[in-house]
Parts: structure tokens; C-alpha cells; sequence
């Protein structure tokens, strides 16, 4: 192994672009351009100004909590009762249920609901951040000399002696993840499944909580688990475990949270969820343009960590929330290699310049890619059922993730969009080295040997 004191793009976020930069510069593009007349006219007269909204205890929340705190909501005329929740499928039920207004889920959710045994229609709206989970092992694999993938040369030489590591255990190997329809499940099978291991065959999936993580690893319930941040820090000042690799490196810019709410909710307040996504389009921008820093200046930005970190919030000590959101990523606590490292893009929630995100692409566009690769992942391991691709995928995923909606209202506040919907990701995305193209979706299923339905060529019903 050959010790690295950075990572891939770290130089591009300091020198390149710098956090000064990104804030004067670059990230104006996605600023509304000019002030609104009236931003709570904007869209007509609002059919419901008193909204409750849930939200989980996670980093990627804070678009809603700032949205709130900095009366990002309030310049919408928008009343709104933030509702923290124990678990995704809380939020799910509730807002199946009609008892949240919107929220905020995992990327994954509206599709897992839609094609689901539920069958309900529950829609994305837009999205809240790119990036923002990590993978946490226990101290025990780093007695067995499993390092943190800072330490390799690259993730060949990470995955040999991880794959060995796992198949010298007797018995299952137990990884825990928040919710089996995340988006960080489907990563961590990804990640897995790249080592050459079945994520169906030799791991064993257990579901909790993601601040009740930390405790089952330390207890010896599990190997590792994957969570969004801040959860992934506490292992490091618990030191019951080290961060082997951050979602940014499975998949650069892959989506992780957004705003979901019932179509129906949807259609009877057109005006009210246009206002809510307006409002949370400046709160992302208010957290990119403040929430990082690399400047000196910057260095000593408390705010939004201190906002996040409120007892009606997240509930925890503020220097957890803080690592991440100012770029900056410890890795080990153990004394021979701690080290922080400087990551700009580990979570983004508008616009960060990297060589994955550059304009008029930014965070919360709803690439219609990014939902053809979910359902892909969906079809590989047969998530509700699904062996292969749908002849009308376009039409689902039309309903489920609605584009036109967040064109509209990036429009009204002068945000640039892309002109297609389709990215393809490169080769240099993925930690696999495989590139995804979405026109070609059975192409790429049938280019993976570990999959559920192995046995079977992936075709259009």
C-alpha cells in the first residue's frame, strides 16, 4: 500500500476553484438573477399556506432546516412545521398517508413505492444533495490490516485484501444499512458487488436505524454499515470503527436525497409546491455558498453546522456536522495516520466545479439518467419483482420523477437547466471503471456478472 495525504479532485476543489471562487463565481450562476417582486406571488395565490414537512436526522436535511431558520419558507408566504421522524418508513406511511405535506426521502423512494406492492403515487419532486453517505467498518478489520481507501493506490489494490478480509469469516458477513430502498443500499451493493461479492449471497443486510448504527457495530452486530453523514463520524469518535470509502468515490455525483410528495397533494396545490421548491432551491444555494470553506476567512463558518446541530434537529455535537459540510473528512482516529483530508464536493447541494458538475448541470436538476440507472439496480437484484426492462419505462418514470415541474419552477427563478435529460456517465464515475449510458439500458445490465438474475439475459417484456 502507498500512503496518499489526498484524494482524487482534491486539488481541483482548492486551487481550480477554491471555496472563495465557487461562491463569487461559479455558483452565481444557479442564484435567482435579481431579486423576485414578489416572491410570494410568485406562483398565483397559494392554495395551503400551512405545511408540515418530515425529515430525518441526516447532513442532507438541511436545505429544509435552513429553509426554515433563514425564512427562506416565510419569503414564499409559507407557514411550515418541520416534522423529524424515526425511520424512512415513517416518513414513507405518513406521507402515503397524507400526514406530511412533503418531505424529505431517499432518491429511491418514489420509484420502490410506484412499482411496489403499494403501488401509491408518490412523485420526486426535485433533489436535495449529491453525495454525502460513507462506508464505516469496524476496528476489528483494521487489526486484520483492512485500511481506508486513501491508503491504496487505487481500488484494485483496495479490493484484494478487502475480499480476502471478508471470505476468511466462518459465518455471514452482517452490514447494516438505514433502509433496503435507500440510495445508500443499492451503493453499497454496487461497491460490493465490484469486489467480485454477492451482496445476496455472502452479506447479510440488517436494517436500523442510522443513529443507531454506531451502537450495533460497537456491540459486534455488524461488520460496517453505510450511512449519510454525520452518522458515519461517530464511529470515529466512539472509536469503534475507520471510513473505508465515501459515496462520491462509488459514484461521482450520484443523487441521495430529495423532496417527495403525493401527486395528488401535488395537483391540489400546484401553486403551494411550486413555492416549496422555490424556497428550497435558495436554501441549497445558502448552503453551498456558506456551508463550505477553505479560505481562512471561512474556516471558522459555524452557522449552518450550529443551525443543523439543535436539539429539535439533528441533536448532536456541532464539530460532527461541521467536518463534512466544510470539506474537510477525517478518515481513522488511530494516532500513525489521522489525518483530515479536504473533499469540497463530499456533499453538494447546489453547485460544486468538478469534473462531473459543471454548468448548467447542478445538484438539484432531476436527471432523468439518474432514475433509468436506478431502475437498472432495481431489475439487477429483483426488487419488487422486476427481472426485466420495462417497454414503458419512459412512461413510468415520467410519472414518478416529473421533470416539467422543477423546469417550471427553475424558470421562474432564472436558473439555467440543462437541454436534455439524459447524462451519460463516464467510465470515471463509477468505482468500477464502467460508464453508463441510458439509451442502452439492457446493454449495461447485461454487463454484470453478479446479479440476482444471473442466469437469465435482461430484456424489454
Amino acid at each position: 500500500m502507498k500512503r496518499r495525504q489526498f484524494i482524487k479532485y482534491t486539488s481541483l476543489g482548492v486551487a481550480s476553484c477554491g471555496i472563495t471562487a465557487c461562491t463569487q463565481g461559479n455558483l452565481d450562476v444557479f442564484r435567482p438573477q435579481g431579486t423576485l417582486a414578489n416572491p410570494d406571488k410568485a406562483f398565483g395565490p397559494l392554495e395551503k399556506t400551512n405545511l408540515t414537512l418530515g425529515f430525518m436526522a441526516t447532513t442532507d436535511a438541511a436545505p429544509l432546516i435552513i429553509a426554515q431558520e433563514k425564512g427562506f419558507f416565510e419569503r414564499y408566504g409559507l407557514i411550515v412545521t418541520l416534522k423529524r421522524q424515526p425511520s424512512w418508513e415513517a416518513i414513507e406511511n405518513d406521507l402515503l398517508e397524507w400526514r406530511l405535506d412533503a418531505a424529505q426521502t431517499p432518491f429511491t423512494l418514489p420509484m420502490e413505492v410506484q412499482l411496489g406492492k403499494k403501488q401509491a403515487p408518490l412523485i420526486a419532486l426535485m433533489n436535495l444533495n449529491l453525495n454525502g453517505s460513507a462506508i464505516t467498518i469496524t476496528q476489528k478489520a483494521w487489526k486484520k490490516g483492512v485500511r481506508p481507501s486513501i491508503d491504496y493506490n487505487n481500488f484494485s489494490d483496495f479490493e484484494r485484501g478487502f475480499r480476502q478480509y471478508i471470505r476468511n469469516h466462518n459465518q455471514s458477513v452482517r452490514w447494516g444499512i438505514d433502509s433496503p430502498v435507500s440510495m445508500d443500499a443499492y451503493l453499497l451493493r454496487y461497491w460490493l458487488s465490484a469486489m467480485g461479492i454477492d451482496p445476496d449471497r455472502e452479506i447479510e443486510l440488517l436494517e436500523f436505524p442510522a443513529a443507531q448504527l454506531n451502537y450495533k457495530l460497537q456491540a459486534g452486530m455488524l461488520e460496517g454499515y453505510i450511512a449519510s453523514a454525520p452518522w458515519t463520524q461517530t464511529a470515529l469518535s466512539e472509536e469503534a470503527g475507520f471510513i473505508s470509502y465515501i459515496s462520491r468515490d462509488i459514484w461521482q455525483g450520484h443523487p441521495n436525497k430529495i423532496l417527495a410528495a403525493m401527486d395528488g397533494w401535488v395537483r391540489k396545490n400546484p401553486a403551494t409546491a411550486r413555492a416549496l421548491m422555490a424556497a428550497l432551491l435558495e436554501a441549497c444555494q445558502y448552503c453551498d455558498r456558506q456551508g463550505r470553506a477553505f479560505s481562512d476567512r471561512h474556516r471558522s463558518q459555524t452557522e449552518i453546522p450550529e443551525l443543523l446541530a439543535q436539539p429539535q434537529y439533528l441533536n448532536l455535537d456541532s464539530s460532527l456536522i461541521k467536518s463534512t459540510l466544510g470539506g474537510t473528512y477525517l478518515y481513522s482516529n488511530e494516532e500513525s495516520t489521522k489525518t483530515v483530508v479536504e473533499i469540497p464536493d463530499f456533499i453538494i447541494f447546489n453547485y460544486q466545479d468538478t469534473p462531473y458538475l459543471q454548468t448548467p448541470d447542478h445538484a438539484n436538476y432531476p436527471w432523468r439518467s439518474h432514475a433509468i440507472w436506478l431502475l437498472t439496480q432495481m431489475i439487477r437484484w429483483n426488487k419488487n419483482d422486476l427481472k426485466t426492462y420495462p417497454k414503458d419505462a419512459d412512461k413510468l418514470l415520467d410519472k414518478i420523477y416529473p421533470i416539467s415541474l422543477y423546469e417550471e419552477v427553475a424558470k421562474t427563478l432564472n436558473i439555467p437547466i440543462p437541454n436534455d435529460t439524459l447524462k451519460t456517465e463516464k467510465a470515471t464515475a463509477f468505482i468500477d471503471g464502467r460508464s453508463f449510458d441510458p439509451s442502452e439500458p439492457v446493454a449495461y445490465l447485461n454487463q454484470f456478472s453478479i446479479r440476482a438474475s444471473r442466469p437469465q439475459i435482461v430484456s424489454f417484456v
